[in-house]
């Protein structure tokens, strides 16, 4: 592969660590509301499970909805950017106040569009939606673009897109480019739907990002149907996960690769000409990855059992002890207390057990790099379609085995706890977490697909997992999938705490600004 990309690559690390940073007057905020601010997003956050480099995206499109129309553009951009920087999403006195304008602009730019969803009639709560998540990811962009990481992804784009070989017959050729694309951003990214389709949407439209004129807007919004229609068709491909899970499996050596270039962005050629220091080099990279790696998930598995033993506690207050004074007849505390704690603890084993094989991984990733960079040839990946071990008849029987698994596994649970007088509220709600914790643990321990880059084999754990637990965590998979997304408590604190206590915060700001005023006069 020409070497072009990989100075791309370089290129882009070195401008950023030469870039100066803004002149001109800074929004400044008052600190002392700031923390208060940032204290209210960090509880808010507790309750809502997601990859941390999300969040400002999620904050910006949740102001957004929040306020959308109140106000002039311009005071509409001033108070988002405001409100970001109260919750510490944006550096205080590290945003210039010219970034108002910008932003206001972007936000009218949307008008037409945001227009044209309002005469859709069934489609508009969804059109509105699909809108907010276009709006939220290109302020995100405007604001704090990856440079780096957008680089890194198009560096490995071009590569794969030389080393991949297409085998599977349900990707057209014409798709190839774009599901590559879509699979490359979800896995060195971790982009999410919402800014999968903001990338996919400035392809169809690359103009859009550059001050569009009329014309541009009007287009755009008489297709808006259509586009979404397009868009959400790549997202959702039938081979687009399967594509991801080949791309994650790879993505470890790229970051790698990422982290080398930006921590030798100015001798990278001289670390290539040394193939010891070149290793001892990725050696290091790997550890600092595992190292952060291991952070990242216990810090999220204790935010997960925290609010899942919390959600439990409230469920437990308002439901099952009623239930056993008024129905059961029952002072028995034992499922009670089982169900409350039981399941935050089985998530926390889950979860805190997550190990990586990082000596032999680290020399598959070493043995990787070198196939990327060029010091070996390279080696080709095959995206090939599904096997399907079983057809017919003996398909059949398959499924019908499974059924019987899962029918097993369900009624030895419900005889154990009828053995410990669990009722039949107790033994629903049991069964309903423990089907919703196994799924989100096993998610959080197939996370490490992030790092590992060879498969793993399976021992008598993973053979009996798969036989009687496996049906309780595809059950956990199909509750989470159909299940109404509403959280009581995001929507409490997103509808009837955060807009009076925004509203009180800006107050308060304003304040402090007069009396800031007044002391200047003095």
């Amino acid at each position: 592969m020409n070497d072009r990309f990989l100075q791309a690559l370089i290129s882009t690390v070195q401008r950023t660590q030469q870039s100066k940073p803004s002149e001109g007057e800074m929004i400044t905020l008052s600190e002392t509301v700031s923390a208060a601010a940032a204290f209210y997003e960090t509880i808010r956050n507790s309750l809502e499970y997601d990859e941390e480099h999300l969040l400002r995206r999620n904050a910006i499109r949740r102001i957004l909805k929040r306020r959308w129309g109140e106000e002039s553009w311009e005071r509409l951009g001033a108070d988002l950017l405001h409100e970001l920087i109260w919750a510490r999403y944006l550096p205080n006195k590290g945003i210039p106040v010219t970034a108002i304008g910008d932003i206001s602009c972007t936000l009218h730019k949307y008008q037409p569009l945001f227009l044209r969803a309002e005469d859709l009639g069934r489609g508009r709560a969804r059109t509105i939606a699909w809108l907010f998540d276009l709006l939220s990811a290109e302020l995100e962009y405007q604001l704090c673009p990856p440079l780096v990481e957008e680089s890194l992804a198009s560096f490995c784009y071009q590569d794969l897109k030389f080393r991949l070989e297409w085998a599977a017959h349900s990707v057209k050729s014409e798709d190839h480019d774009l599901q590559l694309y879509l699979a490359v951003h979800r896995a060195i990214m971790k982009s999410n739907v919402a800014t999968l389709r903001f990338r996919l949407f400035t392809l169809y439209y690359p103009e859009w990002v550059k001050s569009p004129d009329e014309k541009v807007r009007e287009t755009v919004a008489g297709h808006l149907s259509d586009i979404m229609e397009a868009v959400e068709r790549q997202i959702h491909h039938p081979a687009a996960h399967r594509l991801f899970r080949l791309i994650q499996r790879q993505a470890v050596a790229y970051h790698i690769l990422g982290d080398l270039v930006t921590k030798h962005a100015f001798q990278f050629e001289d670390l290539l000409a040394d193939s010891k220091h070149f290793q001892k080099e990725i050696t290091i990279a790997c550890t600092a990855r595992y190292d952060r790696f291991q952070t990242k998930i216990r810090r999220s598995v204790l935010r997960a059992v925290a609010f899942l033993f919390f959600t439990k506690t409230v469920l437990a207050l308002i439901i099952e002890l009623p239930y056993d004074f008024a129905v059961a007849k029952t002072t028995n505390f034992y499922p009670l207390a089982t169900n409350i704690i039981f399941h935050p603890l089985l998530l926390g084993m889950i979860g805190l057990t997550v190990r990586i094989p990082e000596q032999k991984n680290t020399v598959v990733v070493y043995a990787a790099l070198r196939s990327i960079v060029g010091m070996d040839e390279p080696v080709k990946l095959r995206f090939s379609p599904v096997r399907r071990w079983a057809k017919g008849v003996p398909r059949t029987i398959f499924d019908v085995l499974y059924g019987v698994m899962f029918i097993v596994s369900v009624s030895v649970i419900i005889r154990v706890l009828k053995e410990f007088h669990f009722n039949a509220l107790s033994i629903t709600f049991f069964l309903f977490f423990l089907s919703l914790v196994t799924f989100f643990g096993l998610k959080i321990r197939g996370s490490r697909r992030e790092l590992v880059m060879f498969e793993t084999g399976t021992n008598i754990w993973s053979i009996l997992f798969d036989l009687f637990l496996l049906p309780i965590v595809r059950l956990g998979r199909w509750v989470s999938m159909r299940a109404p997304r509403i959280n009581i408590f995001l929507f409490f604190f997103d509808f009837i705490i955060e807009a009076p206590f925004k509203s009180a915060i800006r107050l308060i700001e304003g304040w402090f600004a007069f009396l800031r005023e007044k002391r200047e006069e003095i």
